[in-house]
C-alpha cells in the first residue's frame, strides 16, 4: 500500500477529510495515479475525469498522464495553473515538460499498427528504423510477459532524439551526466527515449539499448514503480538479449568476473547504495563496474548459474513473483521475504562471497578494472588520418598509418579501419584476422559490416555472413558499410518483413542519402 493510500484510508477512517465526497475524490486520485504508474493511461483518464481539473492534484496528475502519453504541451499547460506551482513535484516535473515540449517540436510520428508502436523521430532520416524498432519491441514484449508476468500496453511510445542534449532535457538527467556514462537511453514518464544510432559514428547497440529500456518500462508497470535501482537494471541487464537469437560472444565476458575484479578494485557499490540512478554515477568505468554487479546478483537471485549448483534452485518464478509482491509489499525486503524467505542483506551476504570467488578466472572481454588506461589519442589520430586519406583514395599512404595499430589494440572500430584498408588492398582474409569478434572488446558497426564483407570477399556464405550484417544494423542501421551490405543478403523472414529485403533496401536508401558526398 503506498503512502497516499494509506493517508487516504486513515483520514476517511478518522473523519477528518470533509464529507464523503472529499473522500472519494481522495481515493479516486489515488488511483488514476497509481494507473498512469502502471500504464493504464485509460483508466487513469476514466478516473481524472471525474474530479475536478482545476484541482492542482488533479492538474498535476493531468500533467503526469500528458508525459506518458508524449503529450508535452498539454503536460506543459496543466502546469500552469493556478496552484500547481506551490506544490512539491512541480519543481522536478516543470522543467521536464517544457524540455519535452521543446524536444517535440517539428518531430514526425509514426504509428507502427502491425507492432503497435508508436515513434516520435526528431529527424525524418530515421524514418526507415521504424520497422527494426517495431519488431524488437514486438519480441521483447513477449520475452517479458513470460519472465517477468508482465503484459504491456500498446501502443508502446519510443522518442528518438539526435544528441544527448535533447535526451537531457527530455528526460531531467544532467547533461554532464550523460556524457560522463555515455548514456543513450532512458524509460522515463511510460516512454523509451534514445538516441537515433546516426548520434554516434556507427552507432552503438541500440536494438538491445531499446530491449533494456522496455524492461525498465515493464518492471514499473508491474511493480507500481517500486523495484529499487539495483533490481530495475540487474533485470534490464538479464533480459536486454533475450529478444534475440544468442549469438556466440554473448556468453565471451562475465558480469560475474568483471564484478569480482571491479568489487576489489574499490569501483563497486552497495547493492542499496549506487544513487539515483547508474547513469549518475562519476565515470563510465564505475557505471560498467556496477552494472556488471547487479547483473551478478539478478542472475544469482534467479538461479542463472549454469553448471553450478546454486545455493537455491533455479526457479523461473522467481523474478515474476517478486515483481508481483513488491506491488504490495511495504519495501524490498518484505518482498523479497515473502517469495525467497531471506532480505536483501541476506541474499548480499551469500551472493559476495559467491562472486568475489571469480576475481581469479580470466576475462578477457573486459581490460583489468585497476590498469592503468594508455592513452587512446595517438591510435584515433592515426585512424582519423587513414581514414581521410582512404576517402580520397590515396591507399598506400592509408595503410602505411593504419597498418601499424594491427594487433596492438582491441578496440574494434579501429580494427575495423585497418581491415577496411586491407579490404581496399585486395586482402580480404588479411582484413578478416582482424574482425574476429573473440579478440575486441566490445562492438562496432563498422567491424560487424566489414566482417560480413570480408566473409564475402573469401567465399563464405550462409549462417556467418548474414549474422555479422545482423550486428551491424543492430548497431549502425543508417551507415552505407551496414545497411547496403545487410541489403545484398537479407533473406525473407518467415514471421515479419522487419529485417527482410524491402526493409533492408529502405536502411541502405536512407544510409546513401545521409552519406557524405565526395
Amino acid at each position: 500500500m503506498n503512502a497516499r493510500r494509506l493517508l487516504s484510508l486513515v483520514a476517511v477512517a478518522t473523519g477528518l477529510l470533509a464529507g464523503p465526497r472529499a473522500h472519494a475524490a481522495l481515493l479516486t486520485l489515488d488511483e488514476a495515479t497509481d494507473a498512469i504508474t502502471a500504464l493504464d493511461v485509460d483508466r487513469a483518464r476514466t478516473l481524472l475525469s471525474k474530479l475536478d481539473a482545476k484541482d492542482p492534484e488533479v492538474a498535476l496528475q493531468l500533467a503526469r498522464l500528458a508525459l506518458y502519453e508524449d503529450d508535452c504541451d498539454t503536460a506543459v499547460t496543466e502546469l500552469e495553473k493556478a496552484g500547481v506551482e506551490k506544490l512539491k513535484a512541480t519543481k522536478d516535473l516543470k522543467p521536464i515538460a517544457a524540455g519535452c515540449a521543446r524536444g517535440s517540436g517539428g518531430t514526425l510520428v509514426v504509428n507502427d499498427v502491425t507492432f503497435g508502436v508508436r515513434v516520435r523521430l526528431q529527424d525524418d532520416a530515421d524514418l526507415a528504423l521504424v520497422p527494426l524498432i517495431g519488431e524488437t519491441i514486438h519480441k521483447q514484449l513477449a520475452v517479458l510477459e513470460k519472465d517477468l508476468g508482465v503484459k504491456m500496453p500498446r501502443p508502446v511510445r519510443v522518442n528518438l532524439v539526435r544528441d544527448q542534449a535533447t535526451l537531457s532535457v527530455m528526460t531531467g538527467l544532467p547533461y554532464d551526466a550523460a556524457r560522463t556514462t555515455g548514456t543513450v537511453g532512458i524509460a522515463k514518464y511510460g516512454r523509451v527515449i534514445m538516441l537515433s544510432p546516426r548520434a554516434i559514428p556507427y552507432g552503438y547497440g541500440f536494438r538491445d539499448t531499446l530491449a533494456h529500456e522496455l524492461t525498465h518500462l515493464a518492471l514499473s508497470r508491474g511493480t507500481l514503480d517500486r523495484a529499487p535501482l539495483w533490481l530495475q537494471e540487474g533485470v534490464a541487464k538479464r533480459e536486454e538479449a533475450r529478444w534475440r537469437e544468442a549469438t556466440p560472444i554473448d556468453g565471451v565476458s562475465s558480469p560475474d568476473v568483471f564484478a569480482a575484479k571491479g568489487l576489489e578494485a574499490g569501483l563497486g557499490r552497495p547493492l542499496d547504495g549506487i544513487g539515483p540512478s547508474v547513469a549518475m554515477l562519476p565515470s563510465a568505468q564505475q557505471a560498467a563496474v556496477v552494472y556488471a554487479e547487479v547483473t551478478s546478483f539478478v542472475r544469482f537471485l534467479a538461479g542463472d548459474r549454469a553448471g553450478e549448483t546454486p545455493t537455491a534452485p533455479s526457479d523461473p518464478t522467481v523474478l515474476p513473483r517478486l515483481v508481483k509482491a513488491l506491488a504490495t509489499a511495504k519495501d524490498v525486503d518484505a518482498a523479497l521475504v515473502e517469495v525467497t524467505g531471506k532480505d536483501l542483506k541476506a541474499w548480499d551476504g551469500i551472493w559476495r562471497p559467491w562472486v568475489m570467488g571469480k576475481k581469479a578466472l580470466p576475462d578477457g572481454a573486459y581490460p583489468d578494472p585497476k590498469a592503468k588506461r594508455k592513452d587512446p589519442r595517438p591510435a584515433r589520430n592515426a585512424v582519423r588520418l587513414g581514414e581521410l586519406l582512404l576517402a580520397r583514395k590515396h591507399l598506400a599512404a592509408a595503410r602505411k598509418e593504419l597498418e601499424p595499430l594491427a594487433g596492438e589494440t582491441k578496440d574494434p572500430w579501429i580494427m575495423a579501419w585497418v581491415a577496411r584498408g586491407r579490404l581496399l588492398g585486395g586482402d580480404p582474409t588479411g582484413a578478416k584476422a582482424l574482425l574476429d569478434p573473440f579478440k575486441v572488446m566490445g562492438d562496432s558497426g563498422l567491424f560487424w559490416a566489414l566482417r560480413g564483407d570480408a566473409l564475402r570477399a573469401i567465399g563464405v556464405t550462409g549462417k556467418e555472413t548474414v549474422q555479422a550484417y545482423l550486428e551491424a544494423i543492430a548497431h549502425a542501421p543508417l551507415s552505407v558499410e551496414a545497411a547496403c551490405g545487410w541489403s545484398d543478403v537479407a533473406p525473407e523472414p518467415t514471421e515479419f518483413p522487419s529485417i527482410g529485403r524491402a526493409v533492408a533496401q529502405a536502411l541502405c536508401t536512407a544510409a546513401k542519402s545521409e552519406a557524405p558526398k565526395d
